[in-house]
């Protein structure tokens, strides 16, 4: 797990340069740095490139699983993703009572501004099967998200661990793009196009029923 004890060495494991109690790193394509300081238990993201916070209960040390957002972010960054097209903590409003509702970790947005990825982050372990099993079962936060952005294209329950000096990330990503020649062979299942727009069950039931809960571990950052 990600920890504030071994949080330095996961830094200098990503190559960020110590100066002062401040550890950062420059992406030299676009001209940002990524910063974390340790004295005042800050989490530093490039905004004056565009990237946008909403709520800063992300930018500090006082859970571990903001170290796993930073770390997300960095592999988004590293991956090629402009920072004007990342979000964190979206808040969505409930479209329904038990639909839509809460925040967003992390939103990927694509080159006309529409919800390309939702990505929800959890500590390894315990949190993340937990909240996987949830959503297998009901949907859980994942599908109250795009309840309000039908836009999206993915969701991803994301985590990642550091042991042996080495990062190991976990994911899974799951489509929300319909397979248009399955559904052209089956014309009787339900499709992610034709879900009702303000209703997360049935989301999720194509999903479900249609698709049979596929999900990928491997596209998102992947060479």
């Amino acid at each position: 797990m990600i920890t504030i004890n071994n949080f330095k060495n996961v830094l200098e494991n990503l190559e960020f340069i110590e100066k002062n109690g401040v550890y950062s790193k420059k992406f030299e394509v676009l001209d940002f740095e990524l910063k974390v300081d340790f004295k005042n238990e800050t989490l530093i993201y490039p905004e004056e490139t565009g990237f946008k916070i909403n709520e800063r209960q992300t930018c500090n040390f006082k859970q571990a699983e903001n170290f796993v957002v930073f770390e997300c972010v960095h592999r988004l960054l590293h991956q090629g993703y402009h920072p004007k097209h990342i979000e964190l903590e979206q808040t969505y409003s409930k479209m329904k009572k038990d639909d839509g509702g809460g925040r967003a970790d992390i939103v990927v947005k694509n080159n006309d501004e529409k919800v390309l990825i939702i990505i929800e982050c959890k500590t390894i372990g315990n949190e993340f099967t937990k909240h996987w099993q949830k959503t297998l079962q009901d949907g859980d936060q994942l599908f109250r998200y795009i309840v309000n952005k039908r836009e999206t294209q993915f969701l991803c329950m994301y985590t990642s661990d550091f042991t042996d000096n080495k990062l190991i990330p976990t994911y899974h990503l799951i489509s929300l793009n319909d397979n248009k020649d399955y559904l052209k062979e089956n014309p009787t299942l339900l499709s992610f196009e034709n879900a009702k727009k303000e209703n997360k069950e049935d989301i999720f039931n194509v999903w479900k029923k249609t698709y049979g809960q596929e999900y990928s571990t491997l596209g998102l950052f992947e060479s």
